[in-house]
């Protein structure tokens, strides 16, 4: 176990650091997301900048105070984006995206998210100090 480390976004979450390292890589897959919708709504379309935003707002307050709301919001709307992708790839014509692997990366960033910051404000809440 010395030389074992786990790493990824696949490890468990076993203690506060861990927790910490998770909200940060999942805010950054948000803000990700959120650059990516907002530069491709130029070809798309401009109703797309509201899922940015919310992506982009949700992601700050994700990193920033490790908010519970923030990554239960974040994972509806990736929840939401996943069902519109599968709907649109077995033919319904609802609007939104068609990337499938783009929808699972982000709900699994969105589960991730939410995990990490109930630990972080349950098990791991009063252990150790990270700044």
């Amino acid at each position: 176990m010395a030389g074992e480390k786990k790493k990824g976004s696949f490890s468990k979450i076993e203690n506060r650091d861990e927790a910490l390292k998770m909200v940060r890589d999942t805010s950054a897959a948000f803000f990700f997301v959120a650059g990516l919708q907002a530069v491709l709504s130029y070809w798309v379309g401009y109703g797309v900048l509201v899922d940015a935003a919310i992506y982009a707002i949700g992601g700050f307050f994700l990193r920033r105070f490790n908010s519970r709301a923030a990554a239960v919001v974040l994972l509806l709307l990736a929840l939401i984006s996943a069902g519109v992708t599968v709907a649109n790839k077995t033919g319904a014509n609802i609007g939104g995206g068609n990337n499938i692997i783009l929808a699972l990366i982000i709900l699994w960033a969105g589960i991730r998210a939410v995990e990490a910051t109930f630990k972080l404000h349950g098990r791991f809440s009063t252990s150790g100090s990270s700044a």
